[in-house]
């Protein structure tokens, strides 16, 4: 059984100068070293008949590879923008289940723009959060929780806290 995930994209940019680059290490992923070291699902190749890893979430690229980054983002079932100065930008993710894409990002990590402090949140359906966090080069993935002031009125500024008895009298 999968779980439903949601992305949110956060200045998450790959310069104009780092496009190609991006690309190539996107098409790096699909070495068959590399689907055998960080593929995390099986296909059944009919040519030979065999069970093979793939990556869960993406599609293998046509002959002679992705023609574009957005296109290889897209196999990926992630939509990105091409800026008028070049850059590309991911927003949106497009499918209902997350893969393999901290694969993705891992590889695209060292050609994004730092600068920002680019990071994607993720929230699964069972009330499970992380992020995605790039920094020097390198992607982390780091666990999350949601908390309320409710709760825990201690992490929250007097005016931070919603106040149902506050606005009540209003």
């Amino acid at each position: 059984m999968g779980y439903l995930i949601s992305y949110r994209f956060h200045q998450v940019r790959i310069l104009a100068t780092h496009v190609e680059a991006a690309l190539a290490a996107i098409h790096l992923l699909y070495q068959p070293e590399t689907i055998e070291r960080w593929g995390t699902g099986m296909t059944f190749d009919r040519t030979t008949r065999t069970t093979k890893p793939c990556y869960r979430s993406a599609s293998l690229p046509p002959d002679g590879g992705f023609a574009t980054l957005i296109d290889a983002l897209r196999s990926w079932s992630l939509q990105a923008v091409q800026q008028p100065n070049g850059d590309v930008e991911i927003v949106e993710y497009l499918a209902d289940k997350a893969g393999d894409e901290a694969v993705l990002f891992a590889a695209i990590s060292p050609y994004l723009d730092q600068s920002d402090r680019p990071k994607i949140d993720a929230f699964q359906d069972n009330q499970q959060y992380w992020r995605h966090t790039f920094a020097g080069g390198q992607h982390r993935q780091v666990c999350g929780k949601v908390v309320y002031a409710d709760e825990h009125p201690q992490l929250f500024d007097r005016a931070e806290r919603f106040d149902e008895t506050e606005t009540a009298s209003d």
